[in-house]
Parts: C-alpha cells; structure tokens; sequence
C-alpha cells in the first residue's frame, strides 16, 4: 500500500469521525420536524412567548374608566330638550369638570342684572361681560331693556336649555323669563349664551348672543 493512499484512508476517518461528533452534538432537521420554516428561516406559524407575569401587567396597566355620578338637573333645564342637554353637559365636563349647572344658573342672574345695569349706564364694565364680537350688537338692543327692576332674584327664572361645544369653546344657553324684570319689557323670554375658552383658566364667562323666541 502506498503513502498517498494510507494518507487518504486517515483523513477520510477524521472527516467521518468529526461529521459524526457534529451531527450528535448540534441534532438533525428532518421532514417529521414539526417546526415548519419559512424562506427566511422563521417558523410560519409565531408561537406567543410573552411571559405569564408580563400579560398580568399589561392587564393591570389598562386605564381604569370610572362612571361619572348623574348630576341632579331637576328644574334646572328645558325639559323638552333633556337629552341633547344631559349630552351636551356630559361633553362639557369633560372639559370643565368643576361645571355645575345649579352655581351656572345662579351666576346668570347676576350677570343678567350687571349687564341691563352697564348697557343702560353705558358703563365701560360691559367689555368685561360681553363677548367684544357681540358688543355692537347688544349695545344696539341695549336701550330695548330700559332698567333693571331690582328687588328679588327669585322673581325672573333662569333655565339651561343648550349645552354645546365648538373647538375649544363651550356655549351655554339659558333661557330667562319672568314679569317685569326691566321697566321696559312687562313678559321677559329670552335665551342668553354665554361660553368660555377651554384653553383659559380664567373662571369668567361672556354673553355672545341673545334671542328672543316666539
């Protein structure tokens, strides 16, 4: 036998020998492999290999929605509008959660006497309760309310009958009626809206428009 010969015989046996080592050490894919692989060498069908403990915090990290208490709007609205109100109310404290409909409607009174009393002396406070784009328009009217009759409150009655928002504006209509509020309208019955910027964090209000349904 020659050299050359034996030489291939022992290098043969080395390959076999570390093909074997190989192959026991690193195992063998067969066609009964149950992981089928995709052309990228990743199994077509994903397992879910989240840690149980991990889903558990996920589950925990959801945010928590808390129902909102109903608000007592008893003889504080329109009850013809009532649903679109309770939405429109449900939409604006959202924005303001603070709202509430019975200090609202207290409130308006006042500024319904503050502002008959600034159109009627022309004082220089109307800026300060009148939307400046609705100024020209109620000064125009102004002179149409004459004076305030003073006395008890309790005597002009004030209702919400809209809530609604537009951008970052919400608008509140209040509907105001009573007998001789102002010295010049014996059957007042007018609806006052007043709105706010969302985006201020002043606490006042501003009359910006007036109708007088039939």
């Amino acid at each position: 036998m020659s050299g050359q010969l034996l030489e291939l015989i022992i290098f043969a046996g080395i390959a076999f020998f570390v093909i074997n080592k190989l192959l026991s050490t690193l195992g063998s894919t067969s066609e009964d492999d149950p992981v089928k692989k995709s052309n990228f060498g990743e199994p077509v069908s994903l397992k879910d290999v989240t840690p149980k403990k991990a889903k558990k915090t996920a589950s925990i990290l959801r945010p928590a929605f808390t129902k909102k208490a109903n608000l007592d709007l008893k003889e504080l609205i329109v009850v013809e509008n009532k649903d679109d109100i309770e939405s429109g109310i449900a939409d604006l404290t959202d924005k303001l959660p603070n709202f509430n409909p019975a200090h609202f409607l207290k409130v308006s009174k006042v500024a319904f006497k503050m502002i008959i009393e600034a159109g009627d002396s022309s004082d220089t406070d109307l800026e300060d309760l009148v939307d400046k784009r609705y100024l020209e328009s109620f000064k125009a009217i102004a002179g149409s309310y004459g004076k305030h009759s003073g006395g008890d409150a309790s005597k002009m009655s004030a209702l919400i009958s809209e809530v609604y928002t537009f951008g970052n504006n919400v608008f509140v209509k209040v509907l105001f009626s009573g007998k001789n509020i102002t010295n010049k309208i014996k059957e007042l019955h007018e609806e006052w809206t007043f709105t706010k910027s969302t985006l201020s964090n002043s606490p006042e209000w501003h009359l910006t428009n007036i109708d007088r349904p039939q």
